[in-house]
């Protein structure tokens, strides 16, 4: 099975350094850059991403700092969400990289759409 993250940083950034899609596009959101009609879409983005998307219990399981969230292959109506996000990103100089693992490492959580993983590697 190939999972995939997108994260924001360059190749030459260090794992801990990038951060995920969803956090780059609320920081964004955050600091007025964005046109009255995407600030609206964005909004629309996160309402169904909270109406859909499982949350990973964060805040209440004692994870290591370095676990991040990995989709399945079967994540793609989430998938293609973030492909959204990935393009308003994009137009405002955001840099987004794919990455794939067939190994996300130990993990720590898992649902349908997504596991949250930690490694050393990511």
């Amino acid at each position: 099975m190939t999972f995939i993250r997108f994260v924001v940083g360059t190749n030459q950034e260090r794992a801990s350094q990038q951060s995920g899609v969803v956090t780059e596009l609320r920081l964004l959101k955050e600091s007025g850059d964005l046109p009255e009609y995407e600030h609206a879409h964005v909004e629309e983005i996160f309402e169904w991403l909270n109406e859909h998307l499982p949350v990973p219990p964060f805040s209440d399981a004692q994870w290591p700092r370095d676990a991040v969230a990995w989709f399945k292959p079967g994540a793609r109506s989430f998938i293609s969400k973030f492909r959204e996000i990935i393009a308003i990103l994009e137009e405002h100089g955001r840099f987004v990289r794919t990455m794939t693992t067939s190994d996300p490492g130990i993990i720590r959580y898992e649902d349908e759409y997504q596991v949250v993983a930690s490694s050393w590697q990511y």
